[in-house]
């Protein structure tokens, strides 16, 4: 049996986390704006200023002790960023990135999708996923996006994302 492991969704006010744990899910209604750490299943969803805002990051650390992973979602075309360098060294858990792309027009995303990896990786995120804003878009719309050096989708982040009921976790 596979599930979801339990996890702790990190994002600015309007990364748009919810909107990632709703497609996760597949579920058909949307999720609210977390105004305080909010659960839906094995997801806590965090209000974003538990990472803009210094005071309230101790909250962040908090909640993370009830998790087995964190995830940092970062939305392409935010106005700065959320993650400073080493930010994942607070937390003693896993640490997943996940880019939000809400359109693929042009080749300018692509630089932006590869900054947005860097400033994840530097934040201390081990893996970073890229999925599309809407569930049934497709990443893969730019030829190359689709390669090696990147994950793209829900069914990939799902996969990191799962846990499985196997030995290997009872270490």
């Amino acid at each position: 049996m596979k599930t979801l492991r339990s996890t702790l969704w990190v994002g600015s006010t309007y990364c748009r986390a919810e909107m990632v744990v709703k497609n996760l899910l597949e579920l058909t209604y949307s999720l609210p704006r977390p105004m305080a750490i909010y659960r839906k299943e094995n997801c806590l969803l965090t209000p974003g200023e538990y990472i803009e805002n210094p005071w309230y990051f101790s909250a962040l650390l908090v909640s993370s002790y009830n998790v087995e992973t964190v995830v940092f979602v970062y939305r392409l075309g935010e106005p700065f960023n959320p993650y400073p360098p080493a930010t994942a060294g607070a937390f003693n858990r896993e640490v997943v990135g996940v880019i939000v792309v809400s359109k693929l027009i042009d080749e300018t995303v692509w630089k932006q999708i590869q900054e947005a990896k860097l400033l994840l990786k530097l934040a201390g995120a081990l893996t970073v996923c890229v999925v599309a804003d809407k569930y049934e878009n497709t990443i893969c719309e730019l030829p190359n996006i689709c390669n090696d050096e990147f994950v793209y989708g829900y069914a990939a982040l799902k996969n990191i994302l799962i846990q499985s009921n196997d030995k290997r976790y009872l270490k």
